[in-house]
């Protein structure tokens, strides 16, 4: 009678591959969202401790309005939420975690959903105080993914609270797909750089080729490999697609390596190391 309960253990060895390659895409994806929130804290909310908000603009050009409080005050909840968002989203996906202190994971959950909201609203008041460099077409890319950010965030809880556990996890994967998004522009951006040398991209204005295209791709894909993870139904994979599926994990992981090593040494840790030097001269007049 204790057979039929170690019959799935059989298949554990066959998926070790997969689940290898899946733990180093988790682990790689999430360093680099570490590095990118912690030069998007030190660089651009460390500008208001330097008194160099102008800064904002070398990096993504007319995001600082001097003229707009409001519109400052919510590009920088955006960036702020946003790194929060990056941070906490994987710690949600711990099994164990989930499993033994639950209670974390509520409350890491309420702070995650948090920010995700912060994150789409304040993007949604920039958006409508002052609009997006690439023009129409970057504004409405950008308004329907802060849209849908503060959606997911608020069913998620709502669910949640509702005890609907199927709903709630199936929004969360959502929120979690989209609170990747910001990441993955620049990461998409970098991998581009490098290829082609940034071709369809024009770097003072956004309304390239590939920029109209980027104003939708960093977030859409997501979804549907969202939904594709929502209504995936139980089974064993054949070997062959289970080898392909580790293959194409593995080389996702070693692009999002080799991005982040390139954007990192390129844009993430100058913009770091500066921005603590200028604070530590500020402190040391």
């Amino acid at each position: 009678m204790t057979q039929p309960s170690t019959l799935p253990r059989v298949s554990t060895p066959s998926r070790r591959p997969g689940r290898t390659a899946s733990r180093l895409l988790f682990i790689v994806c999430w360093l680099s969202a570490i590095i990118f929130s912690a030069y998007i804290v030190v660089f651009y909310e460390g500008a208001l401790l330097t008194h160099t908000m102008q800064d904002w603009n070398d990096v993504l050009p007319r995001v600082y309005q001097p003229g707009s409080m409001l519109a400052t005050a919510a590009i920088g909840a955006h960036f702020l939420a946003g790194a929060i968002v990056l941070i906490l989203g994987p710690t949600q996906l711990i099994t164990p975690l989930r499993a033994r202190a639950p209670a974390v994971h509520r409350w890491v959950g309420r702070s995650y959903a948090a920010a995700a909201l912060a994150t789409g609203i304040g993007g949604l008041i920039y958006i409508a105080v002052e609009g997006t460099v690439g023009g129409p077409v970057m504004s409405t890319g950008f308004a329907l993914y802060g849209a849908l950010m503060v959606l997911c965030a608020v069913k998620t809880v709502q669910h949640a609270r509702a005890c609907r556990f199927d709903a709630h996890r199936a929004w969360a994967i959502r929120l979690f797909a989209l609170g990747l998004g910001s990441w993955l522009f620049r990461i998409d951006y970098g991998i581009w750089l490098k290829l082609v040398g940034g071709f369809g991209h024009h770097s003072h204005t956004f309304d390239g080729p590939f920029d109209r295209i980027m104003v939708f791709f960093f977030y859409v894909p997501n979804l549907f490999v969202a939904e594709l993870i929502i209504r995936r139904r139980d089974g064993v994979q054949a070997g062959t697609a289970r080898t392909i599926t580790s293959l194409s994990i593995g080389v996702v992981a070693l692009l999002v390596l080799v991005a982040t090593i390139l954007f990192g040494r390129s844009y993430w840790l100058p913009h770091i190391t500066q921005r603590l030097t200028d604070l530590a001269e500020m402190r040391a007049r």
